[in-house]
């Protein structure tokens, strides 16, 4: 693992030997769809999976800017002082590394990042040029690179690039079990911070701060919601969780982070300070069931909206609400990849495929979600929590 030992500082490294899979597949992809590069740029630290999944490090605060030829080695731009170089030892792969003192606050750097990819593609007289993550780029760059190259096609490569990614090796699965059991332990230490007089930001600051200190990479999303008995309990972000949980009442609690070595998992639950209603319980039955009736589908070559039809038709039953957002979906660098089971996804899942399942129901005066970590198998997806699935009475 030559970044750990030269800087010393990783704490999960990969492999050249697994970065150089990565390169080799991405690379035979881009010749057989005749492009003559991939570029992607990056803003957010919890959808950087385009940048991390090729460097081993996270996309910069203030942006990277990636482009991976379909022979030879990466250029990198990132926010620094304005250098050309050099290249750390840590940085594998990569033939050009360019620092530019870029904000996106700042207009007169909007397109400093493109300039930079631009002259590079001109220099090397590319033609058919892949896009990755269209959503992710910004609109200055963007519009600069097509503005700038006017004989150069631009083709959306996103598709083939999350496909890849998808798909996980038995490396990425060892940080992926790093990543479940970071989850449990995080859900075992729920009861001792759910207490009467507690605010739900508390619990989450709680959480958060256990998870550094379990080595987690980054904290994506940890939401915690409470309400009375009987009234849906909803997952609040922090800055409205200002509601002082109250014996008798209902605790929803959410945990996305990254593990030690950057791979997300996810895993809800309910808990409730003093007995649950039948209500909740069964409605929490029914999320159980629901988990289980997509993961038994959820098979290679089975789309995400194949599965969300599986969801819709088993909620049918109950006279609950179909899924309109996403009842799952892929996970990685990214907190939420391709494939999503939506109703309007299209892409297959396909064997070694790491995935949430978290069926959302709101019915019967009640919220209740079961949340769970998965791996597609060809008999279906098979679940990697061991936390107990159901409503976690505590006794207060």
């Amino acid at each position: 693992m030559q970044a750990n030992k030269i800087t010393g500082r990783y704490k999960y490294p990969i492999s050249d030997q697994e970065l150089d899979r990565r390169y080799a597949v991405t690379q035979k992809a881009l010749q057989d769809a005749g492009l003559d590069c991939v570029v992607t740029q990056n803003h957010s630290p919890i959808f950087d999976g385009g940048i991390r999944y090729y460097l081993d490090t996270q996309t910069g605060a203030y942006s990277t800017a990636l482009m991976i030829p379909a022979d030879g080695k990466m250029v990198v731009v990132n926010h620094g002082p304005e250098l050309d170089g050099p290249i750390p030892g840590s940085a594998r792969n990569v033939e050009k590394m360019y620092l530019k003192p870029y904000c996106l606050t700042f207009h007169f750097s909007d397109t400093m990042a493109a300039e930079v990819i631009a002259a590079e593609i001109k220099a090397r007289g590319y033609r058919r040029v892949g896009l990755y993550g269209t959503q992710m780029i910004s609109f200055t760059f963007g519009s600069y690179l097509k503005e700038n190259l006017p004989d150069v096609e631009f083709v959306d490569f996103s598709p083939e690039m999350a496909a890849i990614a998808a798909v996980k090796s038995e490396e990425e699965w060892e940080l992926i079990e790093l990543a479940v059991r970071c989850h449990e332990r995080l859900f075992d230490a729920l009861p001792a911070l759910i207490v009467p007089g507690k605010l739900e930001c508390e619990v989450r600051a709680d959480l958060e701060h256990l998870a550094r200190y379990m080595g987690c990479d980054n904290i994506g999303n940890v939401a915690v919601g409470s309400a009375e008995p009987d009234h849906p309990c909803m997952f609040v972000p922090h800055f409205t969780g200002n509601r002082r949980i109250r014996k008798g009442d209902t605790v929803a609690v959410m945990i996305e982070v990254a593990g030690p070595g950057g791979m997300y998992g996810e895993l809800a639950r309910t808990f409730t300070l003093g007995k649950p209603s039948d209500k909740l319980l069964k409605l929490f039955d029914i999320a159980k069931g629901c988990q289980e009736a997509v993961a038994a589908a959820a098979k290679p070559g089975v789309t995400g909206g194949e599965l969300s039809r599986v969801f819709n038709d088993f909620v049918d039953q109950y006279g609950i609400g179909h899924n309109t957002r996403n009842a799952g979906h892929s996970q990685g660098y990214d907190m939420m990849e391709a494939p999503a089971i939506a109703d309007h996804e299209t892409a297959a899942f396909q064997e070694n495929m790491f995935l949430s399942i978290h069926p959302e129901l709101t019915a019967m005066d009640n919220f209740a979600i079961c949340c769970d970590n998965f791996r597609i198998t060809k008999e279906g997806a098979v679940r990697l929590t061991r936390t107990p699935q159901k409503i976690f009475q505590l006794d207060v």
